[in-house]
């Protein structure tokens, strides 16, 4: 399965159960879940059952800060992204995401790379395969 989600990487949020309600940026990070639950209902009518491998690939915005040399070079993949969030915060959250809805628990999970890159077009493009044994 391929799915690509149309949104920002975001990193996980550590939260209470009042901050849940209360804390802004925490209401973000649920609407991110959100979002990537909804596109991979899109996709999957049933969760995987068996073992899965899943590659990530996180494209953040480009600073519109940067001058134009330093923007050229991100869109070529030359510059990366060694900023925060950190990769395992954003894997976190797609994975919350996606589980119950690809697979039936993440623990089902037992390969995974992911990356970050730039791009004018932030987005998460996500592979799910189903290992065979």
């Amino acid at each position: 399965m391929q799915l690509t989600v149309n949104i920002a990487p975001m990193g996980c949020v550590r939260m209470t159960r009042r901050g849940k309600w209360t804390n802004a940026y925490a209401q973000r990070y649920l609407a991110y879940k959100n979002t990537i639950a909804w596109a991979a209902r899109e996709k999957v009518k049933k969760p995987i059952e068996s073992p899965v491998t899943v590659k990530l690939t996180f494209y953040f915005p480009i600073p519109p800060s940067w001058p134009k040399w330093k923007k050229q070079e991100a869109r070529e993949g030359r510059i990366r992204p060694t900023v925060k969030p950190d990769i395992d915060n954003i894997v976190k959250g797609c994975f919350d995401g996606m589980n119950a809805i690809v697979w039936k628990d993440d623990n089902q999970v037992v390969e995974e790379s992911s990356s970050k890159w730039y791009s004018d077009h932030p987005r998460i493009e996500i592979e799910v395969l189903e290992v065979s044994a």
